[in-house]
This record gives C-alpha cells, structure tokens and sequence, in this order.
C-alpha cells in the first residue's frame, strides 16, 4: 500500500484502471452465472406447473373422479412423463389435450367439450335454472296477490272469535 502511494499520478490511474478492469469481469461473470442458474431453477418449476396445469384437465383412466394430475396411479405418472416430454418438443396445450383426445376419444377431459351431446351437459343446467327461477317468481307472485286479497268473514265467525278474545282477556 505504500508503494501505491509514492507512484507518480499517472501510473496510480493507470493502475487503478488495470485491477478495476480485471477485477471486475470476474464478479460480473459470477453474477452472470448466478443470474443464469436462477433463471434455469425458476424455468423447471414452470415446467412442472404446465404440467400438472394440463394434467389437471384430463381425467385418470384407472381412478373414479381424479385427474390425471391429482392422481398417484403409475398410469397418470405415464401420462405426465408424456405431456412433459411433448412440452419439451414444444407442442402447444392444445396439441397435448388433442393427442390424448385421439387415444381416448372425449371422455378422457374433465371437462366435456362443448360440441355435440356434451353441449347438452352445458345447456341443460342453465335452462333448469332459468325454469326453477321462473317457477319461483311465479309462484311468489300468485301468492302475493293472494295475500293482498280482503279475507270474507262471517258475521257469526266474527262474533264468536271476539267472544274467545273476551274469555282469554279476563
């Protein structure tokens, strides 16, 4: 260090510039590849989460209910291998879910696709709904109207009612 201190202005420059110029492509490749490491670590997990985003849209062969990506059957670890190694060749959601409605026709989707006799299991729920609730507007409107309807007593009713008022107010 005392060296550094005796040397003429110019060569102190000069030799700051040096070691700072050599010293820091060094940290900044460390970085770099810190930085790439990372980026690789975050791009598995967004694989394995494409995965089991799609995995989870198509029902298990072997299990009642279960997606494929729910399930633990040795079938639906095959059928994510699959859908992994068709990511990786770069095929499109859509292209995945094609080629296992191929193999298994429509029954292999969770959801049912909305085409054909399925658009009944999409349709029929919806006119249901608009029956039931026309049903029940219906009906509370015939009974508000009942309700509102003045009520004809008899005169012999009325006098007897009033007696019992009578007898329970003493």
């Amino acid at each position: 260090m005392m060296r550094m201190q005796n040397l003429g202005g110019r060569r102190k420059e000069s030799l700051i510039y040096f070691s700072t110029f050599f010293l820091l492509p060094p940290s900044s490749f460390i970085l770099i590849i810190i930085l790439c490491s990372m980026v690789t670590l975050a791009q598995a997990p967004s694989l394995e989460s494409k995965v089991f985003e799609i995995a989870r849209e198509l029902r298990c062969p072997v299990c009642t209910s279960e997606s494929v990506g729910d399930s633990s059957s040795s079938v639906s670890i095959e059928m994510r291998n699959i859908i992994q190694d068709q990511l990786e060749q770069g095929k499109s959601k859509e292209e995945i879910l094609a080629f296992f409605q191929e193999r298994y026709g429509d029954w292999i989707m969770l959801e049912p696709p909305k085409r054909g006799v399925h658009l009944l299991v999409w349709i029929l729920p919806i006119i249901a709904a608009l029956i039931g609730i026309s049903l029940l507007v219906t009906v509370l409107k015939h009974w508000t109207k009942k309700s509102q309807a003045p009520i004809e007593v008899s005169e012999e009713d009325l006098g007897r009612v009033r007696e019992e008022m009578k007898w329970q107010d003493s």
